[in-house]
């Protein structure tokens, strides 16, 4: 919300504005405590004093008897997004399950296992937030992404299944971390400032589009176990080929825009959803009734839409575009 204040002459080289209530309110601040202010050229950010808002080591406690283990790895997940230096496991149930709850942790960067006993497991993490860029991490998951596009587009079989679907994991991981990341950056916004030279908004829409392409690469992991089901002709194989190079050549283009941020080129790439679309009704209309068809259309249509998505953030402003509820990412 915008305001305006006016500036006032407080003696003879010093000005003063009146803060919002509102945000001295938010921020617990009473009279005589310290403004921390940043000078960034023609802007100044005012923020609580550094004292206090030093990032706190956040430990949590899960109890996992009469849970089943996708609860606790969900309750893992959480506390590693929300940045809990130490996640501690404790039921009776650990000793026969420990091979799997351990994999939870090992599925998480920088997690690791320090202390376990039969009726507990120590996690901790050794991440220096102050020093994970979620643009790093962007480029990451579009560099595996790219990866999993070729290996799905080579030959379908279920060994290269196997391939993506490891690769999907890399990129879930990699999500997890940018999650985490950019709500650490939100929750200390002068901090995003001073190592990244990034405001709420570009963190908002980094996490946007890491959300994209995650459900990209889902989809190509998904699109790759179908494939290699498919009971199809030779010819038509070979118009699948196609079929999915056409779609990586999209991502590829729409990532080089977006990493420009070319809105015109944005622009003339929107329409490429619904050739891709048509070339995708042709296919499925061709192989109609065969079993696995489709589902593997099905995917390949997300993953057009996924790709649409991460352009339109582009050429709208790339701001304050909400991912839609029928695009939710669908696990499995």
């Amino acid at each position: 919300m915008k305001e305006y204040r006016k500036l006032i002459s407080f003696g003879k080289n010093s000005f003063v504005i009146s803060l919002p209530k509102g945000w001295v309110i938010q921020n617990k601040l009473v009279k005589g405590d310290l403004i921390h202010i940043e000078d960034d050229g023609h802007n100044l950010v005012l923020s609580r004093n550094d004292s206090k808002s030093e990032v706190k080591e956040k430990s949590k406690v899960i109890l996992i008897d009469g849970k089943n283990l996708e609860t606790v790895q969900r309750e893992i997940n959480s506390c590693y997004i929300l940045n809990y230096r130490s996640i501690i496991l404790k039921g009776n149930t650990i000793r026969t399950n420990i091979r799997e709850l351990q994999s939870f942790f090992h599925n998480l960067i920088a997690l690791e296992v320090m202390e376990q006993t039969p009726t507990s497991i120590i996690a901790k993490d050794f991440l220096n937030m102050d020093k994970v860029s979620v643009e790093e991490i962007i480029h990451k998951m579009d560099i595996v992404t790219r990866a999993m596009f070729n290996e799905a587009g080579e030959e379908f079989t279920e060994e290269i299944y196997k391939n993506v679907n490891d690769r999907d994991k890399d990129v879930n991981r990699l999500y997890y971390l940018l999650y985490r990341a950019a709500l650490y950056n939100l929750d200390n916004p002068l901090k995003a400032l001073k190592n990244f030279n990034l405001n709420s908004i570009d963190l908002v829409n980094y996490l946007f589009s890491g959300y994209y392409i995650e459900g990209i690469a889902d989809e190509v992991r998904r699109t790759a176990r179908y494939c290699a089901k498919l009971a199809i002709s030779v010819e038509e194989k070979k118009n699948l080929t196609q079929l999915l190079a056409d779609i990586k050549l999209n991502y590829l283009e729409t990532m080089k825009v977006f990493y420009a941020r070319n809105v015109d080129k944005a622009l003339c790439l929107a329409s490429k959803k619904r050739e891709l679309n048509l070339k995708i009704d042709v296919f499925e209309k061709k192989n109609l009734g065969a079993e696995h068809v489709a589902s593997t259309v099905g995917r390949m249509r997300r993953s057009v839409s996924f790709v649409h998505n991460i352009g339109r953030m582009v050429y709208q402003g790339y701001n304050y575009f909400l991912p839609s509820d029928e695009l939710g990412t669908q696990k499995g």
